[in-house]
């Protein structure tokens, strides 16, 4: 029997292609910029990478319908999306036997002010894994994602502008400004997943010892 991998587990679980593609490449951005804010503040290992990029796969059982609604969901239809992270805690544990990615899942929609979902939780109690997902979730649906095709999608720097607004509230204030002097730093182009750009390329794997961990 073929051992079942993080990305096998992807594939097989979304509902269509049209979902699979959509949720992939998002995940994929998710995965890049969580594990390059990982690895400056020293915390990354391969369970986060897998975390961040399964982060959304308790999503692939919800109808298209609520999943790329334009406007915006009825109380059911948000506690449905809601249930995603704990979905997600549970389809890791029982499908690839990871504790550690599974928990860091569950944690990626927690707030620092205990606002969050699933438990509620506050400040450090909230895994810094869970914590580095949550912030490049949230920068990604801002600036690249293409679910809602009639949502105005924001420059980086707006992006980092509603970050530091929400830092303290939503987000962990000190991570937030770790992703933004690394965004800078890097000088990450507006089209950076989806154009080769080779200065940009250099850059990023001076970053990284492995580039394995982003390829």
């Amino acid at each position: 029997m073929t051992k079942r991998t993080p990305e096998s587990l992807f594939d097989n679980i979304a509902q269509d292609n049209e979902v699979l593609q959509l949720f992939k490449h998002h995940s994929l951005r998710v995965m890049y910029l969580s594990t390059l804010l990982a690895k400056k503040i020293g915390c990354y290992d391969e369970d986060l990478r897998i975390a961040a990029f399964l982060h959304d796969i308790g999503k692939m059982g919800i109808a298209k319908e609520i999943l790329l609604k334009p406007g915006k969901l009825t109380t059911m239809e948000k506690t449905i999306v809601e249930s995603h992270s704990h979905i997600g805690n549970v389809i890791v544990r029982k499908e690839l036997g990871k504790l550690r990615p599974a928990r860091f899942i569950r944690d990626h929609h927690e707030d620092w002010k205990g606002t969050g979902y699933p438990r509620g939780l506050i400040g450090e109690d909230i895994s810094i894994q869970g914590r580095i997902i949550r912030i490049c979730d949230s920068f990604d649906t801002m600036t690249y994602d293409m679910r809602n095709y009639k949502k105005q999608k924001m420059s980086h720097q707006q992006a980092f502008d509603e970050l530091r607004r929400c830092s303290w509230s939503q987000f962990d204030g000190n991570l937030v400004e770790e992703f933004i002097s690394l965004l800078q730093e890097l000088e990450l182009p507006e089209n950076w997943y989806d154009t080769f750009n080779f200065p940009f390329i250099e850059k990023l794997f001076e970053k990284v010892e492995n580039p394995a961990d982003i390829l």
